[in-house]
């Protein structure tokens, strides 16, 4: 049993036993007036606990470290449909400038294009009804702005559905967005991505699990 569950059995317990006091052992010793207040305060006391709960837990009980580790497996299969982008891998910065569109080996498509912008560059990655593996569809598009020194900022959201098994921790479906990450030279620097599963708050990621992706 949680310790969530457990305050609330303990809350539950509490407020019968003065119930039982209330309505059921009447004697003149008793202060009603007294145990009524301390009966309706406990009940408000569940009440919290209850509605805190539900705005502040994932589905199936999920923790914080196991969104981690979700985003972590999300990062390296989005990985793997970017290595058949051939501008995208190439090494110098400005070989990356140009324009194309890879298909899926089951559905959809990529849609890579950077775009020279005054003393920097755009950079457009579009995923539409995206899939490779079985049960991995990407959909979605992420936007980099960046300087000559490649530091900017990452805005946009990737939609997932995937397998719920136990690799996913029972994840169905999810929402990455970009829009809380900073790029410094090249790569994800700095901020957080905020992660959405059905049923619950957005979660911060911090941006150091994309990183460990690549490892």
């Amino acid at each position: 049993m949680s310790t969530r569950d457990s305050c609330i059995f303990i809350i539950i317990l509490a407020g019968t036993k003065l119930f039982l006091k209330i309505f059921l052992y009447k004697s003149d010793f008793i202060n009603y007036s007294f145990l009524m207040k301390k009966y309706f305060c406990i009940l408000l006391t569940f009440l919290f606990i209850a509605c805190f709960s539900h705005l502040f837990a994932a589905p199936n009980g999920l923790s914080q470290k196991e969104i981690e580790a979700y985003t972590l497996t999300f990062f390296k299969k989005f990985n793997d449909t970017q290595t058949k982008l051939t501008y995208m891998n190439k090494k110098s910065p400005l070989a990356k400038v140009g324009t194309e569109t890879v298909k899926g080996k089951i559905s959809g498509t990529i849609f890579y294009d950077v775009q020279i912008k005054g003393a920097g560059a755009l950079v457009t990655l579009r995923y539409t009804n995206y899939c490779d593996e079985d049960g991995w569809i990407f959909d979605g598009e992420i936007l980099t702005r960046s300087n000559m020194a490649q530091n900017g900022i990452f805005s946009g959201t990737i939609k997932v559905t995937c397998p719920a098994n136990s690799e996913t921790y029972q994840i169905s479906q999810a929402e990455i967005s970009y829009d809380n990450v900073l790029l410094i030279k090249g790569m994800p620097g700095d901020g957080y991505y905020l992660v959405t599963i059905p049923d619950s708050r957005p979660w911060k990621v911090d941006y150091t699990f994309y990183l460990k992706s690549k490892e």
